[in-house]
């Protein structure tokens, strides 16, 4: 027990000793677990709060589509309910959907986009099967009945900046004041008909009572969809039969279609998204964990050799090796402990701040984001384990050598070792002051090697992590640029159908309007060798329009048989120009008649937009649509003083118009959603800053301690402190040069595998860029060459008060 005490007492002078050293250490460790907890729980956190929400609104359990016919909304009711098993059944409404075009305006901005009346049952506080939860404002209940009252679906209102409440109008120039901004849970994430996600820019649903919905679609009693929840243990392929079959013999002219939450287009994303999202999350975590390990091991092994000449002492002194091992592994005990606490009060704010960024990226009526404790418990054990074996190692090899060797110390010890014999003969420039900093590098290529690769894994995880944010804003840059062109006012106008050419005359002669561009946009299939991709298919005048694609490669006049691909369809497909591609496309057999027909087509060129999703063909090419001479697309360019808005209230009172927005409106949601992804990034760049400086910080620190009988002889020689400081620093910024370009190398290599293996796999239907903005390389070279070199000015104040004659009073 004495022993246990004095080895206690021992190990705690040393840690008084070292305290800033053991410190860092320990922040280190905390750093990689805080981060690993912070983003190992994003899965976590997702599942949980979807769940909740889902519940939350009582999501379906089927639901009974209609489409376009719609029934008596009171018989469609008792039909389900008079099913054979209708004691299974927990919940059961109505609700009218109705396509609409929704204007809002916000200050001189009109925003006009396509949208969807939703009819809802607000009797007894309803709904209550996908209820709305309401974000801004109040809801709807039975007092807003049969009038122009409504909710706006959040997500539309948050991304415009609408106030809480206000006025909207509808197709056929109807006025509704909404009272506040909800969702429910089909539109957690809110996607169109045709796949497109995070539309919020180009759709708003419109929540009415059930009456409301009635009266503005003149269905007066009617409803095209019912909803329903069953009770725990209910039989949903029963319940499906039943009431398919009740449908049948009470409305036999109809045709019903049935969904499951999971064939929720929303619900399928956001449930399906959460393994990939989580694997680059962890991906990244790891690299953060696998930083912080190296950090330890590096200065926690040199922390453990600046105590040779005492473990070589005792030695000497007979003391028995296992002995001799506590006291240094009493030193990882405090490291582990101590980053043991500093992880726990890193990792839960660290972590909130992720659950915030989580909360803003994918705002949910359930948000939970608690502590989880078996992530952090995880990256703690790991914490806990790396300043032991990183003290193992080299108390290992201390204790195989003799303790003569051990104790001897200065000159002696690089006696002879190290690469220093190598430049020995070799002629380097300047004087002794500058030379010696060289060969110190070079004479403890180990400890050189050590410090050289924990800046180069600091750095590696700087440079993969803001190189991915540059890759990404890249990406969308080059977008926005390719939309825009020289018209960046250009506006997209959607027509509800299929209209002569001529028709669109009447958008030119708008006096708001400066040019107009007819085009033809339907969707297909893109099939080569067994792979086939979903695509858009955009016919324009190639030669003289507006607006045409640029190319990277072949050539934009097409001829009758020729297509313009992106370049990541092309790859995905594996073809180049000059290969054949079979295009599926609609081909028009009557007036509302469409069949899928095959065609080959050769590519003729690669354009520039880094969708995958969008081809071109030539206007000329329409007839193999059938669609000669018709236009469903119109893009313009505004009049001379005429603003979008302007521009957009003159189109809402032409018929036929389907939505009206911005060319880029779609990439731009894209980009606020990468913006909130882009702060939980910065603040893991951040956090590496901090990790790259601590780790420059303890190698500067015990290298002076290392080095302390050499330093202590230059001020005995009377060399000045800044002389000697500025050898400390040209020594850093060596080892800084060569740990920066290694972790550039690498952390380029990391950054191109996590955006072409993982980010790639995640959103296929975009074509990333790699690439490293001058900013990322600016930090890279301030942080492990800059912050690196300056840390020995830090050790200053140890150098100006150490006392020489006591350093240098050393028996060798």
């Amino acid at each position: 027990m004495e022993i246990m005490k004095l080895y206690l007492r021992w190990s705690w002078r040393d840690l008084r000793a070292r305290w800033l050293q053991v410190v860092a250490i320990a922040l280190i460790i905390a750093l990689g677990t805080g981060v690993f907890a912070g983003m190992g729980g994003n899965a976590t956190w997702r599942r949980m709060s979807y769940d909740g929400s889902y519940a939350l609104l009582n999501m379906y359990n089927l639901r009974v589509k209609l489409g376009e016919s719609a029934v008596d909304g009171s018989r469609l009711l008792s039909a389900a309910q008079a099913i054979p098993h209708k004691d299974w059944i927990e919940a059961a409404e109505v609700r009218l959907l109705a396509p609409t075009l929704v204007e809002a305006s916000k200050g001189e901005e009109t925003i006009l986009v396509p949208g969807q009346i939703v009819g809802i049952d607000v009797a007894n506080g309803g709904p209550h099967v996908n209820a709305v939860y309401i974000f801004n404002g109040r809801g709807l209940n039975l007092s807003d009945a049969g009038t122009n009252t409504a909710v706006l679906e959040y997500h539309f209102g948050k991304y415009y900046g609408l106030p809480a409440t206000g006025k909207i109008r509808l197709s056929g120039e109807v006025e509704l004041d909404y009272v506040g901004q909800g969702v429910n849970p089909e539109y957690f994430m809110v996607m169109t008909e045709n796949g497109g996600m995070m539309a919020e820019s180009t759709f708003a649903a419109v929540f009415v009572p059930l009456e409301t919905a009635q009266a503005l679609t003149h269905n007066t009693g009617m409803a095209n969809d019912l909803i329903l929840t069953l009770k725990a243990g209910a039989d949903l392929s029963v319940i499906r039969a039943e009431i398919e079959q009740a449908l049948t013999a009470e409305f036999p002219e109809v045709a019903a279609s049935f969904m499951l939450p999971g064939d929720d287009a929303a619900y399928n994303e956001l449930y399906g998204d959460i393994g990939g999202d989580q694997s680059t999350y962890l991906i990244i975590s790891y690299l953060f964990l696998a930083g912080a390990a190296f950090g330890v091991f590096n200065l926690a092994s040199r922390l453990v050799e600046a105590q040779r000449r005492e473990i070589g002492i005792s030695m000497a002194l007979g003391v028995p090796n296992a002995a001799i091992a506590i006291r240094p592994l009493l030193i990882a005990v405090q490291i582990a402990i101590l980053g043991l606490i500093l992880g726990l009060s890193v990792g839960y704010p660290i972590s909130q701040v992720f659950g915030q960024v989580l909360k803003g990226m994918m705002p949910m009526p359930v948000s939970e984001t608690p502590f989880l404790f078996w992530p952090f418990a995880r990256a703690a054990i790991v914490g806990i384990l790396l300043p032991f074996l990183a003290a193992l190692y080299p108390v290992w090899r201390a204790l195989r050598v003799t303790p003569v060797e051990a104790i001897q110390t200065g000159y002696l010890v690089a006696k002879g070792g190290g690469l220093a014999p190598l430049v020995r003969r070799m002629p380097l420039p300047g004087n002794s002051f500058i030379q010696m900093p060289v060969r110190n590098v070079l004479r403890s290529p180990r400890r050189s090697f050590l410090t050289l690769t924990g800046i180069a894994v600091a750095i590696t995880l700087l440079v993969a992590i803001l190189g991915m944010v540059d890759s990404l804003r890249d990406t969308i840059s080059k977008t926005k640029t390719e939309l825009a062109q020289d018209h960046p006012q250009r506006l997209e106008v959607n027509l509800d159908f299929f209209y002569p050419e001529e028709w669109v005359e009447n958008i030119r002669q708008l006096p708001q309007v400066a040019d107009i561009q007819p085009a033809i946009q339907v969707g297909g299939y893109l099939s080569h060798n067994g792979v086939k991709l979903e695509t858009a298919i955009d016919l324009l005048d190639l030669d003289n329009s507006l607006w045409k694609p640029s190319l990277t490669t072949g050539s934009r006049t097409t001829g009758t048989d020729g297509i313009l691909l992106s370049e990541k369809a092309a790859r995905d497909l594996g073809v180049k120009v000059g290969d054949m591609v079979t295009l599926t496309h609609p081909l028009r057999q009557g007036i509302m008649v469409f069949n899928l027909e095959d065609t080959s087509l050769r590519v003729v060129g690669i354009h520039a937009l880094p969708l995958r999703g969008i081809a071109y063909l030539d206007i000329q090419q329409a007839s193999l649509l059938g669609l000669d001479g018709q236009v469903n697309l119109v893009w313009i360019n505004p009049a001379t003083g005429a603003s979008r808005a302007q521009v957009t209230r003159a189109l809402f009172s032409q018929a036929g118009i389907a939505s009206v927005q911005p060319v880029t409106a779609m990439v731009e949601s894209f980009e606020e959603v990468f913006n909130l992804f882009f702060s939980s990034i910065y603040l893991a760049g951040l956090v590496v800053m901090l990790l790259a400086f601590l780790i420059a910080f303890n190698s500067t620190s015990i290298n002076v301690d290392e080095r302390s009988r050499e330093i202590a002889t230059m001020f005995a020689f009377g060399l000045p402190v800044r002389t000697v400081t500025r050898m400390c620093m040209l020594e850093n910024l060596i080892v800084g040069v060569l740990g920066t370009l290694a972790g550039i190398g690498l952390g380029y290599a990391v950054m191109v595998w996590l955006m072409t293996q993982r980010m790639a796999t995640q959103m296929r239907e975009l074509d990333f860029s790699i690439t490293l903005s001058p900013a990322t390389l600016a930090w890279a070279v301030g942080i492990g060459i800059g912050v690196v070199a300056l840390t020995p000015l830090l050790s200053m104040r140890k150098m100006v008060r150490m006392d020489i004659p006591s350093t240098l009073r050393v028996m060798e």
